[in-house]
């Protein structure tokens, strides 16, 4: 069995915030066995969930896809979602996609 290639680290900030820190790389097979543990995180987060990608070292189409679902998640949850410390490849894909103009994005 392989592992995923994608930890998370979840630490939380205050009562309403979350901070996630992600590192490894975030393509197919790791969509797949972290989306539920991020589910679960936007519906026990109050008011915010920061994702911080900058351990984050590649990210494809898939990768862009899960954050754009858990940005619908946290919008419907009334949750703020922002990613940041984003690395350079991965900044690359999310800028070529336009994530950054749908979720509040910092980048390394």
């Amino acid at each position: 069995m392989t592992t995923p290639q994608v930890t998370l680290t979840t630490t939380p900030l205050d009562h309403s915030t979350t901070a996630v820190a992600m590192a490894g790389e975030l393509d197919l097979y790791a969509v797949a066995h972290i989306e539920s543990a991020l589910a679960h995180l936007t519906r026990d987060t109050e008011r915010e969930l920061v994702l911080d990608l900058a351990d984050v070292t590649f990210c494809d189409s898939s990768g862009v896809a899960l954050l754009l679902r858990t940005h619908r998640r946290c919008a419907a949850a009334g949750v703020r979602l922002s990613l940041c410390r984003i690395q350079r490849f991965p900044a690359r894909v999310i800028r070529a996609l336009g994530v950054d103009r749908a979720v509040p994005c910092s980048f390394a």
